[in-house]
Order: C-alpha cells, then sequence, then structure tokens
C-alpha cells in the first residue's frame, strides 16, 4: 500500500474497531479517517473496500506484532507468541477477533471471507514455524484463537493457561520422542 492508501487504511481499522462492521455508512467512515470523499473512494471504490484495506491493515499490523523480536523457533518462541497476545489483548481492550467480526457482519461477502480465511492461514503457518514443529500449528492455533475469544472474560488467565498448555504439548512430545 502506499503511504496515503495505508494512512486511509489505518483510520478504518479505527472506525470499525470502535463502531463495528454493520453500523457506520461511507460518509461515517470518511468523517473518521478526515479525508475527502473522492479520496477515499480513489483508493477503496466501495464501502466493501474498505472494510477489505482495514483487514489488510490489520493484518500486516498484526503479523508485525507477534513476529517482533520473536526467539529461535521451539517453546520459548510459542511462550512468547502468548505473551504478545496478551498484550494484543490488553491494547484492544479484550475485543474479540476484527477478522471474525468483519465476517460476522458480511456473511455474504466471498473476498471478506476469502481475506478471513487467507489471515487464518498465514497464522497457522506461522504458529507452525515459529514452535519448529508443524504438527503443532493447529493446536497453538486453537490455544491463539481461544484466548482472543475468552480474554474479555477471563483476562491473563487465558494466556498463562495457554502458556501451561503449550509447555505440556512439548514436554509430551520430548518425552515421546526418547520413549
Amino acid at each position: 500500500m502506499s503511504d496515503s492508501k495505508d494512512d486511509i487504511a489505518a483510520g478504518l481499522e479505527q472506525v470499525f474497531w470502535s463502531r463495528g462492521f454493520a453500523e457506520p455508512s461511507v460518509p461515517v467512515l470518511r468523517a473518521g479517517v478526515g479525508v475527502s470523499m473522492r479520496t477515499l473512494y480513489r483508493y477503496f471504490p466501495s464501502r466493501e473496500a474498505m472494510i477489505l484495506g482495514a483487514l489488510e491493515f490489520r493484518h500486516q499490523r498484526y503479523m508485525r506484532y507477534v513476529t517482533d523480536g520473536v526467539e529461535e523457533p521451539g517453546l520459548s518462541a510459542a511462550e512468547q507468541l502468548f505473551d504478545k497476545l496478551g498484550g494484543w489483548m490488553r491494547m484492544t481492550e479484550g475485543k474479540e477477533c476484527f477478522f471474525r467480526q468483519a465476517l460476522a457482519a458480511n456473511p455474504d461477502s466471498t473476498d471478506i471471507a476469502e481475506t478471513v480465511n487467507r489471515h487464518k492461514s498465514e497464522l497457522l503457518t506461522f504458529f507452525g514455524n515459529l514452535s519448529g514443529q508443524m504438527q503443532f500449528a493447529s493446536t497453538l492455533y486453537l490455544l491463539h484463537e481461544g484466548v482472543t475469544a475468552s480474554y474479555a472474560e477471563l483476562g491473563e488467565q487465558a494466556v498463562e493457561d495457554a502458556k501451561r498448555l503449550v509447555r505440556q504439548m512439548f514436554k509430551s512430545a520430548n518425552e515421546s520422542k526418547y520413549s
């Protein structure tokens, strides 16, 4: 994305985050971003394109956040993922997944569904690489999504429980390797 397009996408992300995906009209989105209608439509020619731009921006921002400073693949990196997720959940005030919110508000959009699926697929691959063991990818994904969904109710306990389960998963794998 160009700098202007990134700036607009960042603004769209914030408006959708604070107002949801169903409610804000294009004029409300334009006002929230602080650009003219012409500029908004130049970069995002439809409301759906605005949602897709916000999702793409959020995806890039989240992936930078969770990969920044990640240690070598293995147990420590997998635990670090959940520490980072806890930080993300605190920053986002424990709201549930931005991508799932977009899909729930736009269930008939194949483009939004594809964008959500691509985001989740990239997370799954990242989790396998992060752990150094691709067979852990789906378990880490499940724990990640579970923490995201339950953080509003459980808070840091969700993060600590996920880390405990990650340690158990690595321990079991090491024990079975030497059995």
